[in-house]
């Protein structure tokens, strides 16, 4: 950590009109969830399984001869069809007849095949003061001897729910395959907070001469950027503050 903030002050003094008033360092808390969640796999309806559901919604059939026979395929192959279909919900059997489910209607009147992919986990990281899912971080987080405080501001509340979780989810995993299907986030299963991350932050409370303001920088190194955010929170918070705290200095500067 002494080195990146030697790295960091000597930075910010490349500016000859700007001061480093103070410093501090601190935690930020990012909070890692375990999620469980489904798949589906979308697809074109070919014209042979549209065919199918037509006929399982307009005509009594029993079996896959009945079908072979009207569609001119062969049974073992319209058999298969018959099976796969009454494993993913789109038909089944009613008095001995096939008839479409709920799902197998919707299906036929939007022309895409859905099917179920396994349960998958996955891991989330999300910044309550950011109210953001962050990226997994790319290296481990800095080790430091001393205990720090944590973020003075920092946000306790809870912003998460089932339908954010899948909304992020799906802006990140949903994608065209090469072979021409989709896969997209069905259902979110559970979601679990697991450890509260403690980040190192680097802050530096700063005074420009030339254009008389104070202002913050912090240093997020779980995102190895400047974080415009925490500073933002900070000046609203502070900034009157330190120019009434060192409003003598200013002057004798002057």
């Amino acid at each position: 950590m002494d080195k990146l903030t030697k790295r960091l002050r000597a930075s910010l003094l490349e500016n000859p009109a700007v001061e480093i008033k103070e410093s501090a360092m601190w935690h930020l808390p990012v909070v890692t969830f375990d999620v469980e969640f489904k798949r589906v796999k979308r697809s074109k309806m070919d014209i042979l399984m549209k065919m199918m559901l037509l006929a399982f919604e307009e005509a009594d059939i029993r079996r896959a001869a009945n079908l072979s026979e009207m569609l001119l395929v062969e049974e073992l192959f319209i058999a298969d069809l018959i099976a796969k279909m009454q494993r993913t919900g789109l038909i089944r059997m009613e008095k001995e007849i096939y008839k479409l489910t709920t799902k197998g209607h919707e299906q036929l009147k939007t022309g895409i095949i859905e099917e179920e992919m396994e349960e998958e986990w996955t891991e989330l990281f999300y910044s309550p003061d950011h109210d953001e899912f962050w990226p997994e971080m790319t290296r481990s987080v800095p080790e430091t001897d001393e205990e720090w405080m944590l973020y003075r501001y920092a946000n306790d509340q809870d912003f998460i729910n089932v339908d954010r979780i899948l909304q992020v989810l799906s802006e990140r995993e949903n994608g065209l395959e090469e072979n021409g299907f989709q896969t997209v986030i069905a259902d979110v299963l559970s979601f679990n907070q697991r450890i509260v991350e403690q980040v190192p932050c680097l802050e530096f409370r700063m005074y420009n001469k030339e254009q008389d303001i104070f202002y913050a920088r912090v240093w997020n190194t779980w995102l190895e950027r400047w974080d415009d955010t925490l500073e933002n929170q900070i000046e609203e918070q502070e900034r009157v503050e330190w120019r009434e705290k060192w409003a003598s200095e200013v002057k004798i500067s002057e």
